[in-house]
């Protein structure tokens, strides 16, 4: 059996204030717990240098602390997949000006990467109404290299109950550095990843 944990960095708004990039990521694990031992451990060696909170969130993190995350991320089991979209191309979408169809059409990119070759469970940080999950389950499940019908379930759950949402949050945030700030000092640390620019020319 599968797991996959899904986040999100960047906005998908249009402000002045507003990201250049949307980053959308995907972790497959057969065993989630590994991820669960490693936010636990990872509290434990660095419990004065950690922000005091309940979850562990990149951007609270110190660098060097993110850094280790992912390099012992790498001893673990896993598949990255993320899809890059730069704002800049919105005008090649049918989003009807509505964020939540975006938000689908990009998801449905980034189901594009991932075969399943297992029961699968996916598990993403919860912040629609009942049917926006509806209709984001259907597109991303439609849109999976699925080809022996394997079965799919979702969970929409705060990310404060799943550590592998937290590892998600960190790879999500590990390429926007790349992308938004140029920095990819955490993204060439991420091992086995499958990253895509979505709606380039």
């Amino acid at each position: 059996m599968n797991y996959i944990f899904i986040d999100e960095s960047g906005d998908l708004g249009f402000k002045t204030s507003s990201s250049h990039y949307f980053i959308l990521v995907a972790i497959l694990v057969s065993n989630p717990k590994k991820l669960d031992n490693l936010v636990k451990n990872t509290y434990r060696k660095y419990k004065r240098r950690i922000y005091k909170s309940n979850e562990l969130k990149a951007t609270k993190t110190p660098n060097d602390i993110n850094m280790d995350i992912i390099v012992k991320l790498n001893k673990i089991d896993n598949k990255v997949f993320a899809i890059v979209f730069e704002k800049s191309n919105i005008y090649k979408l049918d989003f009807q000006n509505d964020i939540n169809i975006l938000y689908d059409i990009l998801a449905s990119k980034l189901a594009n990467l991932i075969e399943i070759n297992d029961k699968t469970v996916i598990i993403v940080d919860k912040n629609k109404n009942q049917i926006q999950i509806k209709n984001f389950n259907e597109v991303f499940k439609k849109n999976l290299n699925n080809l022996k019908n394997h079965p799919i379930s979702f969970i929409h759950a705060n990310s404060i109950n799943y550590k592998g949402l937290q590892i998600a949050d960190l790879l999500s945030w590990s390429i926007y550095q790349k992308y938004e700030n140029k920095n990819d000092a955490f993204e060439k640390l991420i091992e086995n990843k499958s990253v895509k620019k979505v709606y380039e020319d």
